[in-house]
């Protein structure tokens, strides 16, 4: 009888490492996630030489902090928000350099052929870095580093169903940010930004080899001993950790002194805080199949490029609500649906009872509003965005639920 071994865990790699120093944990743990970082460092840097000292800062903090990674599983967004902050200290150390010794001169980001990605990519893993810890942890694994939705569901110890709603809700808040920062990215475009951030398939030989040496305290042979700037790098973020640990034991302890005034307010909120992402986990747990059932009413209708009144609408329809009861929905007739949440934008698909002319279409939840937009029955074309095209002959519904 085959036995299958499965590879060790992040969380496991990181406790043996703890634990022992053991070094080939810590090469493995670089070989999974060194080529995120090492991207991270190089777009931060515009691939500049200071790339690798930025790189090589991340792997001496995590050795130095190992024992404190709070939550091991979700290691990738750990090490990706290490490595978007030192990246930013050695651009600034960069650019104040060559200020001082070459003062008109500087250094360009390669020219790309991608204007979308040309201007996301100075400021992507910034925003990436203040995402959420859960929902960075799920778009590190998946959309930087090209894991498969189980593969990373069970590297984060989620079922895969909350993987892809967070995974979901990470490409919105990420979308939302960009706008913020002036680009206008659709949730397409957003998959596009982030297809050309994934991380290459190694680190070169010689980087891994020094920083694995480095890191375990045992330098590679030939690699020498850490640089000065890398060193650097890692003891700012070191000492910057520990200034938030302080921060935060501070806090905790003030609230520890008692229930009463502000002490009990502060632990009161710690508590809350636990209570709302422990609620927020359970609503992950829900799939979008669970929140779309019941009625739901139009309050906007295109058809065929045209915006109607709901009542024109309704007519040619054959109705203003539609209904969603277990894997049926109603409108004029009753269809089989289903629904893929891992798509962007996601995907639903409507079959009559007879099998005969599919309705394929997608569709946004969010919270009690749904916005449709679908295709005409039988045609292979479904829509590649939620918004639709004069002219085309698609229809868009957006409605709210019936309460």
């Amino acid at each position: 009888m085959n036995v299958t071994t499965l590879p060790p865990t992040d969380r496991e790699l990181v406790r043996a490492f703890a634990a022992t120093r053991d070094e080939a944990a810590f090469a493995e743990i670089v070989r999974r996630h060194g080529p995120t970082v090492l991207a991270v460092c190089r777009r931060v840097l515009a691939d500049a030489p200071e790339a690798d000292d930025a790189f090589q800062a991340v792997f001496l903090v995590l050795a130095r902090r190992a024992g404190s990674v709070g939550r091991p599983e979700r290691l990738g967004g750990w090490l990706h928000g290490v490595a978007a902050r030192c990246a930013r200290r050695a651009r600034s150390a960069a650019a104040s350099r060559r200020a001082k010794e070459h003062p008109m001169t500087d250094v360009a980001a390669p020219a790309a052929a991608d204007p979308l990605w040309a201007d996301a990519r100075p400021v992507l893993d910034e925003e990436i870095g203040r995402l959420p810890e859960k929902l960075r942890a799920a778009l590190v694994l998946c959309e930087l580093e090209g894991l498969g939705r189980a593969e990373a569901a069970e590297r984060l110890g989620v079922p895969e169903g909350t993987l892809s709603s967070r995974l979901a809700r990470a490409k919105e808040a990420l979308r939302s940010r960009l706008i913020r920062r002036g680009l206008a990215p659709t949730l397409v475009g957003v998959g596009l930004i982030l297809s050309q951030a994934k991380a290459a398939a190694a680190v070169p030989p010689a980087l891994f080899d020094a920083v694995v040496g480095l890191a375990a305290g045992v330098p590679a042979a030939g690699a020498g001993v850490v640089s000065a700037a890398a060193a650097g790098l890692a003891q700012k973020e070191l000492t910057a950790m520990f200034v938030k640990k302080l921060v935060l034991s501070v806090a905790v302890g003030v609230g520890v002194l008692g229930a009463a005034g502000l002490g009990w307010y502060g632990w009161a909120a710690a508590r809350g805080e636990a209570r709302a992402e422990a609620r927020a986990d359970d609503k992950d747990a829900k799939t979008d199949k669970d929140k779309v059932q019941g009625k739901w009413k139009i309050t906007e209708a295109v058809i065929s490029g045209r915006r109607l009144p709901v009542d024109k609408a309704a007519a040619i329809l054959g109705g203003d609500t539609m209904e969603f009861k277990g894997d049926k929905v109603a409108l004029r007739a009753e269809m089989t649906f289903t629904l893929d949440p891992s798509k962007s934008p996601k995907w639903i698909d409507m079959s009559p009872a007879e099998k005969k002319g599919l309705v394929v279409g997608v569709y946004a939840l969010d919270g009690d509003k749904l916005t449709l937009h679908y295709a005409a029955p039988g045609s292979a074309d479904r829509p590649t965005e939620l918004e639709f095209k004069q002219g085309v002959n698609t229809t868009r519904l957006v409605l709210e639920r019936v309460k």
